[in-house]
């Protein structure tokens, strides 16, 4: 079974060409700088060309964070902003919240636009195959192709879309308690995730006859965590499996191989030794959504009875930021599935298609 996985974060796009048939550490792999990043200077450069003529920027939902505060950068240089509806959503995931920015949302730019335009794109497939190609690697005979991206879901007005994608995820594990079961194939993806249907659409308009599955990106790492030995070893214990983003941080608490709670909070937020102390509260079963620590955070839940800070048999944390913990005295494992922590995101979207969609 080969599988292209693609893990695209506010900091990096890791990329994996997984191949059953191979050695897992011969798979080629790849770490490249995040799309949003790319997309910022984009726009950045675009603003600068244009001056007060505006900007138009079209194509499809991809992730905010560097791109939205460059668009963000421009509102406030007095650059006029036009987006297509299905751009507008990288921005937030409310029609209503876009304009309210000063974002004119509209199918194309006004009659005599002389401004500049930007095509936004975080998947750009036909040159990750012809990159591909060059160094022997064909794409023509992928069985399937697995995205993470983060995607915060539609809110209504007045909403909180921290606390609306917490909902939609706990929905899905109250369903089916596996960290996979937040993973979609392609046909499943609700229009509540734009920018997981976008990026659906993506990878099955270029690759058509492969099997596509997308996954948020926290869950992925959780995810990714398990297909490292040591973690693996003790999946059927209990365990607090950290991804330390570097936008976001999620704590998830799985027993028995079931996930039983999961917290997030954002990583530029948080001290380490207060957050080290909130994740020992966090795995008595004690800590709540309301509590004072979680006001700036996406917020928590618990699908089953935590296990207690003493019956953890393993603390394991990935991510580019995982560093933040050390020093504390804490017995942490950094898992590295492949040889290499930066695979923890794809290794956990191979993980969810063995799962969801089994090929040889």
């Amino acid at each position: 079974m080969r599988v292209l996985a693609l893990d695209i974060g506010v900091g990096t796009c890791d990329v994996l060409l997984y191949d059953s048939g191979r050695e897992l550490e011969n798979c080629t792999r790849m770490v490249l700088p995040s799309p949003t990043r790319l997309l910022a200077a984009e726009v950045d450069r675009a603003v600068e060309a244009a001056g007060k003529e505006g900007i138009f920027i079209y194509g499809y939902t991809v992730g905010g964070g560097p791109f939205s505060r460059a668009i963000m950068r421009a509102l406030a240089a007095g650059i006029k902003v036009y987006m297509t509806p299905q751009a507008a959503l990288s921005v937030r995931n409310n029609p209503e919240d876009v304009a309210s920015l000063g974002i004119d949302i509209a199918d194309s730019p006004p009659p005599r636009f002389n401004g500049v335009s930007v095509h936004a794109d975080e998947l750009d497939l036909d040159s990750l195959a012809e990159f591909m190609a060059k160094r022997g690697e064909r794409l023509d005979d992928l069985y399937g192709v697995a995205v993470a991206v983060q995607d915060h879901g539609t809110y209504r007005t007045g909403e909180s879309n921290r606390k609306t994608r917490l909902a939609h995820m706990r929905a899905r594990l109250e369903a089916d308690p596996r960290p996979t079961a937040l993973a979609f194939l392609s046909k499943e993806v609700p229009d509540t995730f734009p920018r997981l249907r976008s990026a659906a659409r993506r990878a099955e308009g270029r690759f058509p006859a492969c099997r596509v599955l997308v996954m948020d990106t926290s869950p992925a790492a959780v995810a990714g965590c398990l297909e490292d030995p040591v973690v693996a070893a003790q999946a059927s214990g209990n365990l607090l499996l950290v991804n330390a983003g570097n936008g976001h941080a999620m704590a998830c608490l799985l027993s028995r191989g079931r996930v039983v709670g999961v917290l997030e909070h954002h990583t530029r937020r948080l001290e380490p030794a207060s957050f080290l102390a909130y994740l020992q509260k966090f795995a008595d079963g004690e800590a709540k959504d309301d509590d004072p620590f979680m006001a700036e955070g996406h917020g928590l839940f618990y699908v089953g009875e935590a296990p207690g800070w003493n019956n953890m048999e393993l603390m394991a944390v990935t991510g580019p930021r995982r560093g933040m913990f050390g020093g504390f005295g804490l017995d942490l494992y950094y898992p590295a599935p492949g040889g290499d922590m930066m695979m923890t995101g794809p290794l956990g979207l191979v993980r969810a298609f063995r799962e969801r969609a089994p090929g040889d």
